[in-house]
């Protein structure tokens, strides 16, 4: 099966719609969670209630001799992301671990629990955490959140650099179910012009979201003004690696990102 045809299962399948998320969020920074908290909320909103959320706050040594308090540390970490997805009707696990491999720990929770999506929050200096390592390992869908002054996540911009970043239509398209959301998505290689199915998968979303997700128009060129007034940016793994090593000068400027390597079968 071609994997737009996937892919059109996936978001147009009712069968596809029903299936629960099992969410594993990692991250070793406060901040970062935070902000990963908050955009897995947005993004699994709409999903069934027996979806669930697994907090893995992953930390060194260094980080474990700070905390003074557990139960202090835990409650201002997970009370306002527990709050958040209680009220969006999934069930939440928390952990903090004092970890010496994160790689191991992150498979073998996301394993105890049976969990199809990985979200790895990094940020900043947060280099401890062997991505590529994960990636090679890992068998089910991941995203990389790589957090750069997240509060919110309203204006999406959605590059396709390659075929295979069309991978990322159902996440942003779950976030374009929220009414406060719109997203732009820049077709750099024609995908939409050039294949009917993925045109009608795109009209199939734009229908859905009221509009609110659009194509940028090829003949703008994209301007730091208009990346700077974005939240979030979502693409796939080799539109990622594309793009920062491409001469444009914006990338040096981009809001947070969430990069999905898919294992075409989560979202």
């Amino acid at each position: 099966m071609e994997f737009v045809d996937i892919l059109l299962k996936r978001i147009e399948g009712e069968n596809e719609l029903k299936k629960s998320v099992n969410a594993l969020v990692c991250f070793s920074k406060v901040k970062t969670g935070k902000a990963l908290g908050a955009l897995i909320n947005k993004m699994v909103r709409f999903r069934p209630d027996k979806s669930s959320i697994t907090l893995l706050n992953l930390i060194d040594t260094e980080q474990a001799k700070q905390i003074r308090d557990e139960n202090i540390y835990k409650s201002e970490l997970f009370s306002d992301i527990i709050r958040l997805s209680e009220a969006n009707k999934f069930s939440v696990r928390t952990f903090v671990k004092q970890s010496e491999n994160y790689v191991e720990d992150i498979l073998r929770t996301a394993g105890e629990y049976n969990c199809n999506l990985i979200l790895l929050g990094i940020g900043g200096d947060e280099n401890t955490l062997n991505v590529s390592t994960l990636l090679a390992r890992n068998k089910v869908s991941t995203g990389i959140f790589v957090e750069n002054n997240y509060s919110d996540a309203n204006n999406l911009f959605v590059p396709i650099l390659y075929k295979e970043d069309a991978f990322s239509f159902p996440y942003f398209y779950q976030m374009a179910k929220n009414p406060d959301v719109t997203v732009t998505v820049w077709d750099a290689i024609g995908l939409m012009k050039t294949d009917q199915k993925f045109q009608k998968l795109f009209q199939f979303i734009t229908k859905k979201t009221d509009g609110r997700v659009k194509l940028w128009d090829n003949n703008k060129k994209i301007e730091l003004s208009f990346i700077q007034q974005q939240d979030l940016m979502i693409i796939g793994l080799s539109g990622w690696e594309k793009l920062i090593s491409s001469p444009l000068t914006w990338t040096h400027y981009l809001p947070s990102v969430l990069i999905i390597k898919d294992n075409k079968q989560t979202l």
